[in-house]
Order: C-alpha cells, then structure tokens, then sequence
C-alpha cells in the first residue's frame, strides 16, 4: 500500500512574489531513503463557468504569455488573501473579467491541477441565472474580450483550438456531468 512520505525538511529557495518555491526533502517508507523535491507554493486558482438568464455562456479571450497565444477561456483567477473563502473570490473574478453578476453560485469541486510540483488547488464552480452589471474591471496584466457562446459550440470551439486551456476544458466537463451546461 502507498503511504505518505515523511517530510524531513522544506528550504526556502525562491520568493518570486506570486510564486514560492521549496527544496522539500523526504523520505520513501518503501526505501526508507530521503530525496529531495522542487515544490512552486501560489495561492489557489479558481474557474467559473458561468451562464446568464438566457442560458447563454459567458467566455473570456485573452493572451496568455506563457503559451504566446490568444484563446477562449471561462473566467476565473487567484484567490487573494483579502477573499473571505473561494466562492467569494470566484463571484469577484466572475465580475471583474465579464461584468456579470447576480444569480447563484455553486461549487463543482476543488482538484490539485500538478500535485507533482504545484501545491495548490483549483476551485471550480458554475454561476447561473447571471446579468450584465456593468463594465469589466481587468487588472493591470490583462485585456480582455466577452464572448457569449450557445453552450452546444463548446465542443466544436475546443476542437478548431479555440479553446486550449486545460483548466477550462475541466471546469466546463465538470459543469456537464453536474447537468448544468
């Protein structure tokens, strides 16, 4: 049977601000030998899928510089240290990157998106009965597009490579088998 492995130390190696990083040694109780990890420590991430009064989905283009491309994505962000809990953080990403708002919340679950090197978590949740509530409000680093899209083009939109963005892929298959897209 797998167990967990003992950890035997965790040395600061990086601040980066967003991200952390640690040389975090541990030991196999299989081996009964220490080894030494690389882990990236960020705040967690979290994803909405959201859908207005007229069932209509709401989507974010945008660059992304670690891919070099524009692409189609559900809205989403960090949650912030100032967020009481991740729904709230997912209702104020939802509302700054879409101007949407209202209508309810519901969460779709929390993953490990790489537990080899990553040590935080992903919250995903699925918003519906939303309305337009004002303008978009994208941090410094972002531009971004609306896109509203007929929930039955989103397999065709990730089959042309309109959508590529893992976390999106997830977070609307997640919303699907919950029934809500």
């Amino acid at each position: 049977m797998i167990k967990p492995w003992p950890l035997q130390s965790s040395t600061p190696l990086s601040d980066l601000g967003l991200f952390k990083i640690t040389r975090d040694r541990a030991s196999s109780p299989r081996t009964g030998q220490d080894r030494d990890f690389l882990v990236i420590h960020m705040p967690d991430w979290l994803q909405v899928v959201p859908l207005t009064t007229e069932g209509r989905l709401v989507l974010v283009r945008q660059y992304r510089h670690g891919s070099r491309r524009v692409g189609l994505e559900v809205p989403g962000g960090l949650l912030d240290s100032q967020d009481p809990n991740p729904a709230a953080a997912a209702a104020r990403e939802l509302r700054e990157e879409t101007g949407y708002g209202g209508g309810s919340l519901h969460p779709l679950g929390a993953f490990w998106p790489q537990p080899a090197m990553l040590a935080n978590r992903v919250h995903f949740f699925v918003a519906v009965d939303l309305e337009l509530q004002g303008d978009l409000q994208p941090d410094a680093g972002e531009d971004l597009e609306v896109v509203l899209v007929d929930p039955a083009e989103v397999e065709g939109l990730a089959a042309a490579g309109e959508i590529q963005n893992v976390m999106t892929v997830t977070a609307l298959a997640l919303a699907r088998q919950a029934g809500q897209l």
